[in-house]
């Protein structure tokens, strides 16, 4: 299957159980490209908090959370 008609056809003749699976797993598919991963919102928040005069010793605490 590479076109979206021949992937629509192919959902229009799924049983009941299969395509509320499919609908779910839709769901959340969606949900998890919506919600960037931890690691992306903690870079997020620690982007820029290392400023200008900062030991090496103090930027380190700063990214094992020892603030």
């Amino acid at each position: 299957m590479s076109t979206v008609a021949e992937i629509e056809a192919a959902i229009k003749q799924l049983p009941k159980a299969e395509l509320e699976a499919l609908a779910l797993w839709l769901e959340t598919m969606l949900l998890n490209r919506a919600t960037p991963p931890a690691v992306d919102r903690w870079l997020e928040r620690a982007r820029g908090a290392a400023v200008a005069g900062m030991t090496t010793d103090a930027v380190m605490a700063l990214t094992r959370g020892n603030e």
